[in-house]
């Protein structure tokens, strides 16, 4: 009897051992599937986070990246157009637009004004006409009277290279009066690469006095606050802001040199083109 029951028991066992094991492996299996499940949104998490926050980043970067190359191009270009204004016959800077738009503004004056004593005053007024590159993601960069200038989608703009003038003090004031034309195409746009072509008519001066002078610079444009620290910084005495720009218009400064010696002004007409 005694066997039996222990032949029983042992057959119990046995028979309960296979639904053990099943149960253990169904375990391991849970236990694979939520691994993979934790991994995968892992994966998927790094790889949105990535994409969010590294792409923009590199487009950024590279945004910043064609409007440093479009200031250097026009920095070359400010050279060139240096060159014609001393006797070169004319010159052609490339420019690289890269998505970007070059083009002829017509959102720039010039008024200048010369007071001498015990006389009557002269002036002079023309359109500077600035070539400007337009960045698709935003700033840009431009050439007006001789000068490169260069702004930011947040703002700010700062004059990079000075306009042709010179200011010796209250000894003397040296204006070269740059009125630019354009002709042909106003505007190129695209990822192509852009020839601009400078030509210059032969420098006329308008005046070159002794004795005591005013000057006065007026400019409409839309960076007046990047003009004012030009002007001031070359020796001008005092800069006004007479109109505030905006984005559907320029704005206008005023900037004033007292009690000079000699005051010079020479003029030259330029032309620029698209090739």
């Amino acid at each position: 009897m005694r066997g039996a029951r222990g032949s029983d028991a042992a057959s119990s066992s046995d028979a309960a051992s296979p639904s053990l094991a099943a149960l253990r492996g169904d375990d391991r299996a849970v236990s694979e599937t939520v691994s993979f499940i934790l991994v995968f949104a892992l994966v998927v998490a790094s790889v949105g986070t990535v994409y969010a926050v590294g792409v923009s980043e590199l487009e950024q970067t590279r945004d910043a990246e064609r409007v440093e190359n479009a200031e250097r191009a026009f920095d070359v270009l400010a050279d060139n157009l240096r060159d014609v204004l001393d006797g070169a016959p004319s010159r052609g800077t490339e420019v690289k637009l890269a998505d970007a738009t070059i083009r002829s503004a017509d959102d720039a004056r010039m008024n200048v004004t010369v007071e001498p004593d015990g006389a009557s005053e002269e002036w002079w007024n023309f359109s500077l006409r600035p070539l400007v590159y337009e960045a698709a993601a935003g700033g840009e960069v431009r050439l007006s009277s001789g000068a490169v200038l260069r702004d930011s989608p947040d703002g700010g703009a700062s004059v990079v290279r000075g306009p042709p003038l010179i200011v010796d003090g209250d000894d003397g004031v040296r204006l070269t009066l740059v009125k630019s034309e354009h002709v042909g195409t106003e505007a190129v746009g695209g990822s192509q690469t852009v020839r601009v072509r400078t030509a210059a008519s032969r420098p006329r001066l308008f005046y070159d006095r002794e004795g005591g002078h005013d000057v006065t610079v007026n400019l409409t444009t839309p960076y007046t606050d990047a003009w004012e620290r030009q002007y001031e910084s070359a020796g001008f005495d005092d800069c006004t802001e007479v109109r505030e720009p905006t984005p559907d218009s320029s704005g206008k400064l005023s900037c004033r040199i007292s009690d000079v010696d000699r005051v010079t002004v020479v003029w030259v007409r330029i032309t620029t083109s698209f090739e």
